[in-house]
């Protein structure tokens, strides 16, 4: 029997014996599907990081093994302990040291998606004046790397939901993850970005400068209210601290 372990924005995820089961919506395409078993299979092929192998059920599932309901999200949304932080934000470099991958490149991506979005034209502006100004790279970026998809299965950790991964400059990668992070919780936010700049030498004003087109983008792919309210503010004001869903 299934028992429900998540309900995303376009998807549910089950749990069935030794197995979990992500079921997209109807309207979901089915060659986005299959774009994700294909990023999981040249991640697994041409990177030594830890991920899961995914296997194509029909044309709206996928299914994986179970590993562990542990995760760093779990731990990290309670308490902002320094140690996961700096083991969250190694994880994410070492991913960043893959580079000339069978994947698509997000600044020919995130290009199109916004000259193509109903985003407003001063934000249009500001984004596509961000990525014009960062220089074009083809590392390994997830896009979606977030505590809760950090997986702790054998006192070794898993990154989870490669969907939106593309290559890129990593600066972009993570300003988004500050983004993501800052539409649940600044003081993580900022600790993140706090231990990015001293771990990996990287200059917070680079991020920051990053963050209006990263909230952009996210901004295309959510309809919710709330956090395009949030959103909106850090495309204007990227360092804002008081502005909460």
């Amino acid at each position: 029997m299934r028992t429900i372990l998540k309900h995303g924005h376009m998807a549910k995820v089950y749990i069935e014996d030794d197995f979990v089961y992500k079921t997209y919506d109807d309207f979901y395409p089915e060659e986005w599907v299959d774009k994700e078993v294909y990023i999981h299979d040249i991640l697994l092929r041409k990177t030594n990081l830890n991920i899961t192998e995914v296997e194509k059920v029909n044309a709206h599932e996928i299914k994986m093994p179970f590993l562990s309901h542990q995760n760093l999200g779990f731990y990290l949304m309670r308490n902002v302990d320094e140690s996961l932080i700096d083991d969250f934000v190694k994880l994410q470099h070492e991913m960043h040291q893959y580079q000339a991958l069978e994947l698509e490149n997000a600044h020919i991506v995130f290009k199109r998606w916004i000259e193509m979005s109903q985003l407003s034209r001063d934000i249009k502006h500001i984004a596509q004046d961000v990525l014009d100004t960062i220089e074009y790279e083809n590392y390994l970026c997830h896009f979606d790397y977030q505590p809760s998809h950090v997986v702790i299965f054998r006192n070794e950790y898993y990154i989870m939901d490669w969907i939106h991964a593309k290559l890129a400059n990593p600066i972009l990668d993570i300003a988004n993850t500050y983004v993501n992070l800052r539409l649940d919780q600044y003081n993580l936010a900022h600790k993140y970005l706090q231990r990015v700049t001293t771990l990996l030498d990287y200059d917070k004003e680079k991020v920051f400068f990053a963050v209006p087109l990263m909230a952009a983008i996210k901004m295309i792919e959510t309809d919710d209210i709330f956090e395009h309210k949030v959103l909106t503010t850090l495309v204007f004001d990227p360092k804002n601290k008081d502005i909460t869903k």
